[in-house]
């Protein structure tokens, strides 16, 4: 049996390549919780109502509590340098960008914290025995994000005018969602799986994800854009009928 499909615990157990995997797993998943955390925080200025207000700083605690676990796991391996650093620089170079209204909100808590969530439930079984501890309390968490997000365009989008912005927003942050699968059927993806890292490659978790969303598309009156047009990497059998 390979060791690496074993369960482990520390530095001292990994393969250097299996630890330059891990760093990279856990490095992706802080800068999404912090860069969700950002938007969400600067969003606040567009939150109608005090309890919806209540709500979103919630969501903002609970971010910054997951990014707060992922600096954990890194400083817990020995990950190099320092994770804090390494996602503010990243962060600045605007790769998710700012949220400027309350609909965009929505949007952005219904496609990029719900891709968050199709990532993690790959790495429930992980080997790395550490990220199984801290993946159940997340996901139950981030389903809450999703489901304020599918809330509020399911309310504007009755307003059959709000539909095309609605649309626009839509595309604008399923492009960034899908960007975070990162490249499909990738060598890396492969040797990840091989070591029980994750259990998937990200084109079958895009058909997931994608699916997932059809059913408040449908309610919203959403389309899929053309992604090639956004610049966004897909599987070449990627279903977006419905």
């Amino acid at each position: 049996m390979n060791p690496e499909t074993q369960t482990i615990r520390t530095r001292e157990q990994m393969t250097e390549r299996y630890f330059e995997t891990l760093c990279q797993m856990i490095r992706s998943q802080a800068y999404r919780e912090l860069a969700a955390s950002q938007c969400f925080a600067y969003a606040l200025r567009h939150v109608p109502t005090l309890g919806y207000k209540r709500k979103v700083l919630e969501h903002v605690a609970e971010e910054l509590e997951h990014y707060e676990i992922c600096v954990g796991l890194w400083n817990q391996i020995g990950g190099p340098g320092d994770l804090d650093a390494i996602c503010h620089a990243r962060l600045a170079e605007g790769a998710v960008p700012l949220i400027d209204s309350f609909l965009e909100l929505g949007a952005a808590q219904f496609l990029y914290d719900c891709a968050s969530a199709y990532q993690l439930r790959e790495y429930e079984n992980s080997t790395f025995d550490p990220y199984c501890e801290v993946v159940g309390k997340i996901l139950e968490e981030e389903e809450g994000h999703e489901s304020f997000g599918a809330e509020v365009l399911i309310e504007h989008c009755r307003d059959e005018s709000c539909r095309p912005e609605a649309q626009a927003l839509f595309d604008k942050w399923l492009a960034v969602s899908l960007r975070s699968f990162g490249r499909p059927d990738s060598e890396g993806s492969r040797y990840a799986i091989s070591v029980g890292l994750k259990t998937r490659d990200g084109a079958a978790i895009q058909q997931d994800y994608v699916d997932g969303l059809k059913p408040t598309m449908r309610l919203c009156g959403l389309r899929f854009p053309d992604l090639e047009k956004l610049g966004v990497e897909i599987a070449p059998d990627l279903d977006l009928s419905f």
